[in-house]
């Protein structure tokens, strides 16, 4: 019973789920399409409505404006220009008649008009003859026109009426012949207000014979017929003067005609403002019709919808206004909602049954499929039941078949095979666990035996150090108080860091007993009655030595008169010195507040600095043993980390708890409660007054002082950055002792000031400082000097990779751990030093040799420019000599052998001291020109002659020349000539601008010829110029290449001035290369490139050296000599 129940639910559920997922697609698409298909027949009919109502308002407009234009067209025609002229055709026939007014109500107006007036008479003599014969021929005239012209048009009758307001003719109604439509009483309302519109809209209207005014007046009930007419109206004008006006008269038939429907159930509605059809009604219609869409279409709105018709029949509807020549009506095509939505009923009913015929063909289908899969697993159920019960040899069934059922059976099968292999496997691996149980409680047992060795040696080790410590402390202790003798005030420092150094050592050694001690509950608390106020006065007292020169205050707000708490006094002020000792290491400056709260039954002390607070992640770790707070190096303090941590043991084992509050950059607090000491404490207290047995260790180092050390005066200058005052005197004493100068820093921005103001050769650098890293003080100091500049050596006790690969990453150049062994550190300051200096003397040749080499090239061009200078002065008549600047003679010409009685190629062997009787006056040296007689031996005798002494420009390359008249005094105006040649010349030869022989020129003479020669000489210009544009390109390329290691490809692409080439996979400047080489620079080579590389390579590259120096030199001459060319 309860297989076949769990069977039939599956199966209900299964065929549940089949029929929601086939019938709900199954109907929400049936619905989707049904609903779409209605939507688009329901738009079908409502476009088919929209669009008959266009139509029908189209026709209607373009109706009414044909015959509106019919009308104009007809008052312009020559017909009724004809016709209706006032003194002549039927108006002015009419006229003639005279008074018929008593005719007319005689005989009748039809009767008069058809057998009197449009008869001929016979009565000749009668006086109204000649009118009436006028009138009769006018009427024969035209009548037959305006008959053949109504059978062609769709207007019924036409009337024309005079100015007056006469019917003057009329081509049907012969009634209205003679009717005044001014006269008050008639019956011809419609004709009336026709003609009042048109006479007023005449009268409005601007004389232009292309406009004629027309008037339409609605549809309404003719008087002498059953028919609904309009009627239109317009002026007859000739030449501007109004004769008449014609009447045209429209019946309704023609509109009906027009809009009238094919459709059988549409019905079309023109209703206007009087909610009256204008055209023929049908008969059950009512006179005036009342609709929603007809409001809204008279109220001037557009729009189509389902609607109540006049007849309260749900109707599809399209509306819209039409305005005819000033008149309003409502246009409305309507269809039954009936005759509208009957496919979309059939639609439905085709809908509901194929609906009900699909939902029928799912549920038998449904039923079928749920069986067929659940009967097999129906019985796969029963074999599982039978396995779970621990049958494992239970056959399944359905493993034949190759579906999933089939896979499921064989799964089944397998699983049944797996779990007998498992069970068996279990039961083995139970008993490998028992064994693996075995051996871990065993490893175990030996960890923690391990562990208490470990603890049991840190502890013997620690009572071990203690005798040495005590040893070393106790000598240098004996050695301090004089045993030995007096000591040097610099010899009692060093003993001084010893000994604080060896009480630092004990003061760990005592903590790591603690802590051992703790850890296994063997640390014995003595509970009594202690003086709060008393402990902190005496922790203190013994911690000021801790401030050194720091700019803090303690504030010690305890109040004398606290409560006595049960405590272990010792510890107590173990607890006090080593919360204060952090206050003050933490605390660069500001100020350290204690104070206390008396609480019910216990007394919480707070310690609060103003230091630099803990980070927020790190409050809960700072108890933990070995463990630091602001462990990074800029932050770094000394100490092992066990202080808090063996303080908070010691105050829960005197029952209270210690606790920490802090915000970076704000301050911590420290906080601590403890008991009140009871009655019998206090009383034991006051028996027996015990003393203080705490001891703070000293654990300020003294301020070296290493003025006493030998110091070598011509030595290179170390600084030494460390935060350790013992390491700083170390250091000191090494280098001292090795020969160097030692300038010490405490910290990273003393460093930094000091190297600012002098620089050392060499820098010692700790990292673990505070305030700033020496990683930090390293970045800085690589932003300002190089690695070869201002070497630096890392010194730390961090001896990890990744320290060390940090250290040679911010630039430094060497790297120790300490302990270091002393004669290596001295052997790498001297290696680094040799290598600065190395490297400084390399520099100074380079810059030797660019000099050597620059003084060569002036020497050429001095060469030159004398050769030029003298080719001048051969040409002259004058004595010259020419003197160098050691006073030899350079140069003489014939006239100055001649004088001297000499070749002048033998004056040139003499100075101009060989030769001068007496020494040269001071006035030479003093004048640019001086003029005077000097004495000069001339053969074996002495002469006074009158001389031009002249000091020559630099440029020239000589000191002074000497020009010598022996025939009497030299005219001025020749020697100022002479000067301002030599000047011109010597500037032409240093710069080669031709203006300077434009102004040789202009002094005339052999000038001339001079300057003509010299002009000649543009070829060897131009070789100067190609010469000097390959010497700056390489320069430029040298001096690239060396300050922003770079190569000359990455020059072209940066600067954009050269083009780079992708030749076989490898870049090439192919037009750059040709501006290295003399014979490879082109004819006309582009020298303000040139320039502008040169100003680029300038700008991107600051730093100051003589290659710079060189390259702006080249740079101002090439620009010079090529701006002057």
């Amino acid at each position: 019973m309860q297989n076949t129940k769990r069977f039939k639910r599956l199966q209900h559920t299964l065929m549940l789920a089949f029929l929601v997922l086939s019938i709900t697609p199954l109907i929400l698409s049936a619905l989707y399409f049904l609903n779409s298909h209605t939507k688009d027949l329901a738009e079908q009919s409502i476009s088919h409505l929209a669009s008959l109502r266009d139509n029908k308002q189209k026709q209607l407009q373009s109706f009414f404006a044909a015959k509106e234009s019919e009308v104009k067209s007809f008052a312009r025609s020559e017909l009724s220009n004809n016709s209706g002229g006032r003194f002549y055709g039927l108006v002015g026939a009419f006229h003639q008649l005279g008074n018929i007014d008593s005719q007319l109500d005689a005989q009748g107006r039809a009767h008069y008009f058809n057998s009197t007036l449009t008869t001929k008479s016979d009565q000749t003599a009668n006086s109204g003859y000649l009118g009436h014969e006028r009138y009769r021929l006018m009427f024969k005239r035209y009548n037959a026109v305006y008959n053949e012209y109504l059978k062609r048009s769709d207007f019924k009758d036409i009337m024309l009426v005079d100015i007056s307001g006469d019917v003057v003719y009329s081509v049907k109604n012969h009634n209205l012949f003679g009717v005044n439509l001014l006269a008050k009483k008639t019956s011809h309302s419609a004709l009336q207000q026709t003609f009042k519109a048109i006479k007023e809209k005449t009268q409005q209207s601007p004389n232009n014979p292309e406009q004629v005014p027309v008037v339409f007046t609605d549809f309404s009930a003719n008087s002498h017929s059953n028919e609904t007419t309009a009627w239109f109206a317009a002026p007859i004008i000739q030449q501007g003067y109004l004769h008449s006006y014609v009447f045209m008269e429209l019946s309704n038939q023609k509109i009906t005609e027009l809009i009238k429907d094919n459709t059988k159930h549409i019905q079309t509605l023109l209703v206007g403002t009087d909610h009256k059809l204008r055209f023929e009604t049908q008969p059950k219609l009512p006179i005036q019709l009342q609709s929603q869409s007809i409001d809204q279409a008279l109220a001037g709105k557009s729009g189509i919808g389902s609607f109540i018709n006049y007849d309260n029949i749900p109707v599809l509807g399209a509306f819209s206004p039409l305005n005819i020549l000033d008149h309003h009506w409502a246009l409305v095509v309507e269809l039954p909602e009936k005759e509208a939505f009957a496919r979309i009923f059939e639609l439905e009913k085709i809908f509901v049954a194929a609906m009900v015929t699909a939902i029928i063909l799912v549920i038998i289908s449904s039923h079928w499929l749920s069986n067929s899969i659940t009967a097999p697993l129906l019985r796969l159920t029963w074999a599982a039941e039978k396995a779970s019960g621990g049958d494992l040899e239970q056959k399944i069934d359905g493993t034949e078949r190759h579906d999933e059922i089939g896979r499921l059976a064989i799964s089944f099968a397998r699983m049944q095979r797996s779990i007998r292999e498992k069970i068996g496997l279990i039961r083995q691996q139970n008993k490998e666990l028992e064994h693996n149980l075995t051996i871990i409680r065993q490893q175990n047992n030996e960890l923690q035996t391990a562990d208490k060795m470990k603890d049991e040696f840190l502890a013997t080790t620690s009572h071990e150090l203690r005798t040495p410590l005590h040893g070393m402390v106790g000598i240098a202790e004996s050695l301090l108080a004089g045993a030995n003798g007096a000591l040097h005030q610099s010899q009692r420092r060093q003993l001084e860091m010893i000994i604080n150094s060896g009480q630092r050592l004990t003061t760990l050694v005592d903590d790591l007993l603690d802590y051992h001690k703790m850890r296994y509950g063997d640390l014995d608390i003595n509970h009594q009655a202690v003086d709060m106020s008393v402990a902190i006065r005496l922790v203190l007292e013994l911690s000021s030595h801790l401030l050194g020169n720091k700019p803090i205050r303690i504030i010690n707000q305890i109040p004398t008169d606290l409560p006595l708490v049960d405590a272990d006094e010792q510890r107590l002020e173990q607890v006090l010195y080593n919360l204060v000792g952090n206050a003050i290491k933490y605390t660069s400056e500001g100020k350290i507040i204690l104070s206390a709260t008396i609480l019910e039954h216990q007394l919480r002390i707070q310690v609060v600095d103003t230091g630099q607070g803990i980070p927020s992640e790190q409050l809960e770790h700072i108890f933990e043993p070995l463990i630091q707070a602001n462990t990074g190096s800029a932050n770094y303090r000394q100490g092992a980390g066990l202080g808090l941590s063996i303080s908070r043991q010691l105050i829960e084992l005197m029952g209270g708890r210690l606790y920490v509050s802090s915000q970076p950059m704000v301050g911590t607090t420290f906080s601590f409660t403890l008991n009140l000491a009871n009655a019998n404490q206090i009383a034991a207290m006051a028996a027996n007054p015990n003393k203080n047995h705490f001891k703070a260790p000293l654990l300020n180092m003294a301020n070296y002082d290493a003025s006493d050390l030998p110091e070598n005066p011509d030595g290179e200058l170390l600084l030494v950055v460390d935060d350790e005052p013992v390491n700083l005197q170390i250091l000191t004493n090494f280098l001292r002792l090795a020969g160097y100068r030692v300038q010490t820093a405490e910290s990273g921005p003393q460093a930094l000031a000091l190297i600012t103001e002098q620089q050392p050769d060499l820098v010692l650098l700790d990292i673990m400082m505070p305030e700033m890293s020496g990683y930090e003080v390293c970045n800085k100091l690589r932003k300002t000097h190089s690695m070869l500049a201002l070497p630096i050596i890392m010194l730390s006790a961090l001896g990890q990779v990744q320290d060390r690969l940090k250290g040679f990453e911010c630039g430094a150049n060497d790297y120790l751990t300490k302990p270091f062994n002393k004669e290596e550190l001295i052997a790498r300051i001297r290696a680094y030093l040799q290598a600065g200096k190395t490297e400084i003397e390399r520099q100074k040749n380079q810059a030797l040799e660019q000099e050597i080499h620059r003084r060569e090239q002036v020497e050429i061009g001095l060469i030159e420019t004398q050769s030029r200078l003298l080719g001048l002065l051969d040409s002259t008549n004058e004595a010259i000599i020419c003197v160098q600047h050691e006073g030899r003679i350079r140069y003489a010409n014939s006239a100055a052998g001649k004088l001297f009685k000499r070749t002048p190629e033998l004056l040139e062997r003499y100075t101009i001291d060989d030769i001068l009787a007496t020494p040269l006056p001071a006035a030479v040296a003093d004048n640019h020109h001086f003029n005077g007689q000097l004495s000069y031996y001339i053969g074996d005798h002495k002469q006074q002659l009158m001389t031009d002494v002249i000091n020559l420009p630099i440029e020239s390359g000589l000191k002074q020349m000497f020009v010598f008249d022996s025939q009497g005094p030299s005219a001025d105006h020749r020697i100022n000539l002479l000067e301002n040649a030599i000047d011109v010349l010597s500037e032409f030869a240093f710069n080669g601008d031709k203006n300077n022989l434009q102004q040789l020129r202009e002094l005339g003479g052999e000038f001339t010829r001079l300057a003509d020669k010299l002009g000649d000489g543009d070829h060897n210009k131009a070789e100067i110029i190609r010469q000097l544009l390959v010497d700056a390109m390489k320069a430029t390329l040298v001096f690239w290449e060396q300050e922003s290691r770079k190569s000359k490809f990455e020059l072209a692409e940066e600067s954009g001035l050269w083009r780079v080439y992708l030749d076989r996979s490898t870049l090439q400047t192919r037009t750059l290369d040709k501006y290295l080489q003399l014979e490879t620079l082109p004819k006309t080579p582009r020298w303000r490139t040139v320039i502008n590389t040169i100003d680029f390579v300038l700008e991107r590259c600051p730093q100051s050296n003589t290659y710079r120096q060189e390259l702006v030199i080249m740079r101002d001459k090439l620009h010079h000599i090529i701006s002057h060319n």
